[in-house]
């Protein structure tokens, strides 16, 4: 009994420290969601080795709050297992749009061969030896029974570092060895990430979490050191967000910044019980802090445009080829959906399904590797099963917020915040795919981690 306590007290005190490697070696290689990315050779074992710790210091209590995330992930491993299940060829070939695979198979004299339903079954292996990132970071959470503190600080933390990052790409320009990964956005404020958008939608989160946690009574931010430093960081990763360039970066930081002012005015209302000294400091502080703030965020930006070091900002109101591409996707997406709905195409398989409906209009020099649609593409790769696992957690996510709504002190704030959280996760992933790169799938699923125990903590305060 003993030696489990201490168990439990050491990893309480020192857990910070393994989730903290653990969000560097994400960060550090889990920047691209291409399957053909070396850094996953890496990545992928040290996240299995993370999976030790997880597991010796997991407890059933600490396991608790998380319990209905890790069923989902668990579920949809298990969709990922079963698609890579050989049937005989009288079931496969009876699956919707497996025509071609069966024409191919018969003029190789190969007809007969049991098929998975995964129409590509090296990329459902790939898919499936994917979800040790976000299993690992899940386990690791609850595992470690940190205060909500150390995640929202870790986050924080790797937002800034990501957007100084991509400041110094700008900067150095496309020839920089700053870029982690051979296929990006060279010249773009990349980050960590392979791709802008990412790196941006990202930084919109970076600044709603800083916000939250600046007006957070219960995180305790209260030193002046502290909100200095949280102030600062909350510039420099506005200033990584609007040199970016990425139209969903831009749309989800102006909803980052609404939900801020929220935050902040919400917090500055509730102190007007404080001591009358106390409230005119309150006053007039931010005030002096917003214009000196606004003031050199305008000279920095300035001097960056002068020096032509923001050469992704044209996209922000410029039409690119691609660009115009992913709206002409909407109808073949369409008919994909239609056709894999019901089992899906097999996990990870959309690029090579997509070449059998690829009109022949839409056949350009840049190529379509995912669908830049996740509701989409999840349909078409998982089929229904998935889509009842998606519809599961939303139902989840949903009753969470409605017991933060009912039940916790500063509700209005709590709810602004993962209400916008969400929002942006969901928003960006109708227009691209984020939660596909290993970095921000280990981000949001601490994120889920937290508000489960959020609400844990709220409906059993013991």
């Amino acid at each position: 009994m003993k030696i489990t306590r201490d168990r439990h007290e050491s990893s309480r005190s020192y857990g910070w420290i393994a989730l903290a490697l653990f969000a560097i070696m994400v960060a550090l290689l889990g920047g691209s969601s291409r399957a053909d990315a070396v850094q996953i050779t890496v990545l992928r074992p040290m996240a299995a080795l993370f999976l030790i710790p997880a597991l010796y210091f997991l407890t059933k209590d600490r396991l608790a709050p998380v319990r209905t995330p890790a069923m989902l992930l668990g579920a949809l491993a298990i969709c990922m297992a079963i698609q890579l299940i050989p049937f005989p060829a009288g079931i496969w070939q009876a699956l919707p749009g497996r025509g071609p695979v069966e024409a191919a198979g018969a003029q190789l004299g190969m007809g007969d061969l049991w098929r998975p339903i995964s129409m590509v079954p090296t990329r459902g292996y790939n898919a499936l030896l994917s979800l040790l990132v976000p299993i690992g970071a899940l386990l690791l959470f609850a595992a470690m029974g940190v205060r909500r503190m150390v995640p929202f600080l870790i986050l924080i933390g790797l937002g800034a570092a990501n957007a100084l990052l991509g400041i110094l790409q700008v900067v150095a320009g496309r020839g920089s060895p700053l870029f982690f990964y051979e296929i990006t956005n060279y010249g773009s404020a990349v980050g960590f990430f392979a791709n802008h958008n990412h790196s941006a939608v990202f930084a919109a989160m970076t600044l709603l979490m800083i916000a939250y946690v600046m007006t957070s009574a219960a995180l305790a931010i209260t030193r002046p050191w502290q909100r200095l430093l949280l102030g600062s960081l909350y510039l420099l990763v506005l200033l990584a967000a609007l040199i970016g360039g990425s139209r969903a970066g831009l749309l989800t930081t102006i909803l980052a910044i609404g939900a801020s002012a929220f935050l902040f005015w919400n917090a500055w209302r509730s102190r007007w019980s404080e001591p009358k000294w106390e409230r005119a400091a309150l006053a007039i502080s931010p005030i002096w802090l917003i214009g000196i703030a606004a003031a050199g965020l305008v000279a920095i930006v300035a001097i960056f445009a002068a020096f032509d070091r923001i050469p992704a900002l044209a996209r922000v109101t410029e039409a690119g080829t691609f660009e115009d591409l992913r709206w002409s996707l909407l109808p073949t997406l369409r008919e994909m959906v239609i056709t894999y709905g019901l089992l899906g195409a097999g996990f990870g398989s959309f690029e090579e399904v997509y070449h059998i409906h690829e009109p022949a209009s839409l056949m350009v020099p840049s190529y379509v590797n995912q669908a830049h649609n996740d509701l989409a593409q999840l349909i078409i790769e998982g089929g229904l099963p998935a889509l009842v696992i998606l519809c599961a957690f939303l139902v989840w996510l949903v009753r969470s917020l409605r017991d933060i709504m009912r039940m916790g002190s500063d509700r209005l704030a709590k709810l602004a915040f993962w209400l916008t959280t969400f929002t942006i996760i969901m928003f960006a992933s109708l227009f691209d795919y984020p939660l596909r790169t290993p970095l921000f799938q280990a981000i949001a699923v601490w994120l889920v981690a937290i508000l489960a125990v959020e609400r844990a903590r709220l409906i059993s305060p013991d």
